[in-house]
C-alpha cells in the first residue's frame, strides 16, 4: 500500500525500545522478549504509535515447540 511501512527488528534490546516508546506515559512494559515473535506497531504519525499485537508466536503452532523453547536474554521477563 502507498505510504505504508515496515520495519523488521531482529534485536531484544531494538524491540523493547520500540515498546517503551509506543507505552510512553502507559506504565506498561515488554516484558519478555521472545525469540521469532511477532510484534506489530502501527505509526500512524510522529506522535500516534500504537501496538497491535505483541509477542505473538502462533506462526509456530505447527512446528512442533513450545512458546517457552524460544527463549530471549536474560533481561527478557
Amino acid at each position: 500500500m502507498t505510504g505504508e511501512r515496515v520495519v523488521v527488528v531482529t534485536h531484544g534490546g531494538v524491540i523493547r525500545a520500540l515498546h517503551e516508546r509506543a507505552s510512553l506515559g502507559t506504565g506498561r512494559r515488554a516484558g519478555r522478549i521472545l525469540n521469532v515473535s511477532v510484534n506489530v506497531l502501527h505509526l500512524s504519525d510522529p506522535d500516534k504509535w500504537v501496538i497491535k499485537s505483541w509477542g505473538d508466536v502462533s506462526h509456530l503452532n505447527g512446528a512442533g515447540y513450545l512458546d517457552s523453547g524460544f527463549g530471549g536474554d536474560r533481561t527478557s521477563g
